[in-house]
């Protein structure tokens, strides 16, 4: 909670430019530092919102400036997550934007201003949110929660208000290849369903830029359609539909990428991505349709699908701890020529995991869904059906097989056809660690996966939470990593590439 006698100047247009002014004689890092100390304040203001807005629209092009500069030092530094300063600077230039757009969302909270302010304040957050999008892509960190949900507010607002589709008159060069609300939230939806933190930094920028020009080929409704795989509940970021047969939130909006996917494969836009990112990306906003489409006619491989971070954990450590008692076994008989033939039988709760003749073949869980593999031309995914899929799309699931070694997945998309449910699931490639976390506590985040941790640049998956850049995870007799770069968060879990903190 602040006031106006807590600012460094009045709520005037001339008091605002003798500030502005002075900031022009620190460098970059210090004017950015007392901007962001004004603008957190201006987020939680209490004052009359009218008085508040003109002063917002007016900072808006210093903290594009800033932000933007701030961008530019912090990449050209290398491995940001072990640089304290390029670190600061990069979480700067994310807070610029984020805390502007929470002090525009609380001009429309406080419901003082009238219709056509209030359109204004609700485009300049939306805008803002997006850019603050683009840059926490640029530096490999998750997506704010709270932006979406204040997003999620403004688009309900602007919806009763009927301001969704009214084109906004004035606004600055960085917002004018979107004329309306409505577009503002097409744009940053696109750019999050595309998945940016994938990519390099110079293609996350390409996407953006992209998704600004072609915004208008996304489709959303509040009405379920079959050609809708893409969900936003409001309340959170947009993501593929969970499941199948799932009961979602009164409100959400329903959201089909099919245009813009399908003028991607088919080159109708020009852009400046590689092909490569361009098949995938299409692929992906398409809901893996072609994949879907090409599996074969023949006999289906019988398979069985763990689901979740906790069931997999647990089975995971099951196992990893069975093997060892077998290897002990294994090494004890060498020593002992009588006991040559013998091996450690399980308790009777572990047997579900024994597999007597290759322990490096993990045995079906009890729990689970029953599924069968189905063949299609990708080399890079698998498709299964089920009549009854309990699995949730974006979460990790462990696909056994008889006589096979196990696969850790990721499910990506689940669709209708006929009277069953096909599942895309997307293998892990690596070797796979399961490790505790140390000094985990309560929290619900108590495991790690580990992948490739005898290479130069191992990934972690952790179960769903809130994790930035730099932050350290200790395992339980183990290394401590450090995250260098999120790649992957669902609702459901989220991939980091990370180092040895040695």
């Amino acid at each position: 909670m602040t006031d106006n006698a807590s600012l460094p100047f009045e709520l005037s247009t001339e008091s605002l430019g003798g500030w502005i002014n002075s900031l022009s004689a620190l460098p970059a890092a210090n004017a950015a530092n007392q901007l962001n100390l004004v603008l957190k304040q201006l987020s939680r203001f209490n004052g009359t919102a009218a008085n508040v807005l003109p002063i917002l629209v007016n900072l808006t092009p210093l903290t594009l400036h800033l932000s933007n500069g701030l961008t530019n030092a912090a990449r050209s530094e290398t491995d940001i997550a072990t640089n304290t300063k390029a670190l600061k600077i990069a979480k700067l230039a994310i807070q610029l934007l984020r805390h502007l757009s929470l002090a525009f969302c609380r001009t429309v909270e406080t419901k003082q201003l009238d219709t056509s302010l209030t359109q204004q304040a609700i485009f300049y957050a939306l805008q803002l949110a997006g850019y603050c999008l683009r840059s926490t892509a640029l530096f490999y960190e998750m997506p704010s929660t709270t932006l979406w949900k204040k997003s999620g507010l403004l688009y309900t607002i602007a919806g009763e208000l009927q301001l969704l589709k009214k084109p906004v008159s004035s606004k600055p060069q960085e917002f004018k290849l979107q004329s309306t609300i409505e577009a503002v939230i097409k744009r940053n939806l696109l750019f999050a369903l595309s998945k940016p933190n994938q990519y390099s930094t110079t293609e996350i920028s390409q996407l953006f830029q992209l998704v600004s020009r072609h915004q208008d080929r996304l489709e959303i409704s509040k009405t379920p359609n079959p050609d809708c795989r893409f969900i936003w509940n409001l309340g959170s970021e947009p993501s593929p539909m969970p499941r199948t047969n799932s009961t979602l939130p009164r409100g959400s909006v329903y959201i089909s990428c099919q245009n813009f996917g399908h003028a991607l494969q088919l080159g109708e836009i020009e852009t400046e991505l590689n092909s490569n990112m361009q098949t995938k990306l299409a692929l992906h906003l398409t809901g893996y349709s072609n994949i879907f489409a090409s599996v074969a006619i023949g006999p289906p491989m019988p398979a069985h699908l763990l689901e979740g971070f906790v069931a997999v954990s647990a089975h995971l450590q099951g196992e990893e701890k069975l093997s060892k008692i077998m290897n002990l076994s294994s090494q004890l008989s060498r020593g002992r020529s009588l006991a040559r033939d013998m091996s450690l039988v399980p308790l009777e709760h572990e047997k579900s995991f024994y597999k007597p003749l290759n322990s490096s073949l993990i045995s079906f869980p009890e729990h689970g869904t029953s599924l069968s593999l189905l063949r299609n031309v990708s080399k890079q995914f698998l498709v299964a059906e089920s009549p009854a899929p309990n699995c949730s799309t974006g979460d990790i699931g462990l696909l056994c097989r008889e006589q096979q070694p196990a696969k850790l997945v990721i499910v990506r998309q689940q669709t209708l056809y006929e009277d069953v449910t096909l599942i895309l699931l997307e293998p892990i490639i690596g070797n796979i660690t399961i490790h505790d976390i140390e000094n985990a506590g309560d929290s619900n985040n108590k495991k790690a996966i580990v992948i490739g941790m005898e290479t130069a640049q191992p990934e972690l998956l952790l179960a769903n939470g809130k994790y930035t850049v730099g932050s350290k995870i200790k395992l339980l007799y183990g290394n401590t990593l450090y995250l260098k770069a999120c790649v992957d968060s669902t609702p459901w879990l989220v991939r980091f590439k990370a180092g040895v903190d040695l």
